[in-house]
């Protein structure tokens, strides 16, 4: 389970929501603690004013595609593998589908999950709660995709084989639209685990034949090991090209003390952040609500949630439209009081804390109209390698620099222009693998961490044909040097650009970036941040 903690409620005096929300889906008890979709003021909590404008980012936006245009979610179908799903919830039942459920746990079609006197397994119902729990119903509150259909897939209360992985990730894959995880490899500091061989099948399935051929969307929590030092570019789930990989940031626009860095995160919704910061409101076991729910573990499913508007606005979305679309409206400012921000060589503000910002509901539903929205081009792979490369011994207090010159792959059918994931695929030895540094600077000069120091990993056994990806490059055009600079004794390397062979429509122009507070008559924006990105 990627979460833990506690809510703390704001003060309900003084407050004056807008009438449009009052009128649509404020009959919600729990409604006004669910700060990420209420954009609520109080003249009396100076946060709340404040927050106006960055909930604008997330939560109104959200509610305003909700309620105006009518995107709810409907006619999309997304299922939560996790460790059970109570389907018959008050709060969820209206929009259970039993065709996207199933238990691999004690192999049979009822997700309900195993009661105990510690509620255990209350994390699916709560990840699900956020994502299709109905709106007016005077319960526990209002999923971002309200009339969504969402499933649960019990695989986590039991051994977790390669094999439950694999039937879980490729369950479905016609009917299932998102897949929502908020699990992985142990955040304890010193794992490094990715998919299986059957998992990783499971993956490539879907995505070349789920939804049609389209692609099935798979939505992963980075993970919640930031106290424990854990590097998420350790965890091949999020680590994967094929899954949007979502982080946290906590109610102050901060990244939270559980959050991990990694160069895979591509974007971030709104979680728990420290003690005094609010927490998610969701359904729970028993029929009952929940304000406790936390991590990374809940940013996932609100950006599922976001992910099913954005289908049911454009249903022929491909998996790799819906990445372009995240990191095209993604929001840098108001996560730009943290360090770490760089502009990378194709404009696009990223963050190995937040990938490329808050995800910003209505601007992603907006452009994924398909009156306005164009199918990126065909993805194209160039693998770049040296056959004739030779281990190199490391000198003391040293590192190792790799040049790689490439024409990505110009003037063949797989010629790359614009960037997407970056991927080094690596055989690494070394005495204690939580020493290990790398990076990779591209042709425009955009340098990204692929792997960061652990101090808790005193593993010998290095990394063996290990894919270290980055979407920190995204839209650049990949031809030039690359340097790859590592700390420890590389054997062998291969450096894969995916992309395409033309820029994608919504790329031609430059991204434009806005500023969010406003209300505060402080319009730090791109221009004002210079002093704060990454040299």
């Amino acid at each position: 389970e990627r979460s833990t903690w506690k809510i703390i409620s704001f003060k309900q005096e003084a407050f004056r929501c807008r009438v449009l929300l009052m009128d649509a889906v404020c009959g919600e008890p729990f409604l006004l603690k669910e700060w990420t979709k209420v954009d609520c003021a109080t003249s009396m909590d100076r946060w709340m004013h404040i927050r106006q404008t960055q909930f604008i980012t997330f939560a109104w936006s959200q509610l305003e595609t909700h309620i105006q245009k009518g995107i709810t979610g409907k006619g999309v179908v997304i299922t939560v593998l996790d460790d059970g799903l109570e389907w018959n919830h008050t709060d969820i039942y209206p929009n259970y589908d039993p065709a996207a459920s199933y238990d691999f746990n004690d192999n049979d079609p009822d997700p309900f999950p195993r009661y105990d006197s510690t509620n255990e397994n209350k994390h699916g119902t709560r990840c699900a709660g956020e994502i299709a729990m109905q709106a007016d119903n005077n319960k526990c509150g209002v999923g971002v995709a309200y009339k969504s259909k969402v499933g649960g897939i019990r695989m986590l209360d039991g051994i977790v084989t390669d094999a439950i992985e694999a039937s879980s990730i490729g369950f479905n894959p016609d009917h299932v639209d998102i897949y929502s995880a908020s699990w992985g490899p142990n955040d304890d500091g010193k794992t490094v685990e990715g998919p299986g061989r059957l998992a990783q099948k499971a993956f490539e399935y879907g995505i070349q034949k789920g939804r049609g051929g389209k692609g099935s969307i798979f939505v992963w929590a980075s993970g919640n090991g930031g106290r424990q030092g854990d590097n998420c570019d350790c965890d091949g789930y999020t680590d994967s090209i094929y899954t949007i990989s979502i982080s946290s940031a906590s109610q102050q626009g901060l990244s939270p003390w559980y959050a991990e860095k990694c160069s895979s995160t591509l974007a971030t919704a709104y979680s728990s952040g420290d003690y005094t910061d609010q927490r998610i409101t969701s359904a729970d076991l028993h029929n009952e609500c929940t304000e406790t729910h936390t991590g990374t573990s809940a940013s996932a499913p609100l950006a599922a949630g976001i992910f099913a508007l954005a289908l049911e606005q454009n249903p022929d979305l491909t998996w790799r439209d819906l990445q372009h679309l995240v990191v095209w409206t993604s929001e840098f400012d108001p996560l730009a009081n943290n360090p770490g921000w760089k502009r990378n060589g194709a404009g696009l503000m990223v963050n190995s804390r937040f990938g490329f910002g808050l995800l910003n509901a209505k601007a992603l539903v907006d452009l994924a109209d398909p009156k306005v929205w164009k199918h990126v081009p065909e993805k194209k792979q160039c693998i770049v390698r040296d056959d004739t490369f030779q281990s190199r011994p490391l000198k003391a207090a040293g590192e190792i620099s790799i040049e790689i010159p490439t024409k990505a792959c110009a003037g063949q059918t797989n010629s790359i222009e614009s960037l997407e994931h970056v991927q080094v695929e690596a055989s690494i030895e070394y005495t204690r693998r939580g020493d290990l540094h790398i990076t990779l600077t591209s042709p425009s000069g955009t340098t990204t961490v692929l792997l960061a120091e652990r101090e808790r990993d005193t593993s010998s056994n290095g990394f063996r044909n290990w894919d270290f990806m980055s979407v920190h490059t995204w839209g650049e055009n990949p031809t030039g040097t690359w340097t790859l600079k590592i700390t420890d004794t590389i054997l062998t390397w291969k450096l894969i650009l995916h992309g395409t062979s033309e820029k994608p429509e919504h790329m031609k122009k430059p991204r434009v970036y806005t500023p969010y507070n406003a209300v505060q008559n402080d319009r730090r924006g791109v221009e004002h941040m210079e002093d704060m990105l990454e040299v």
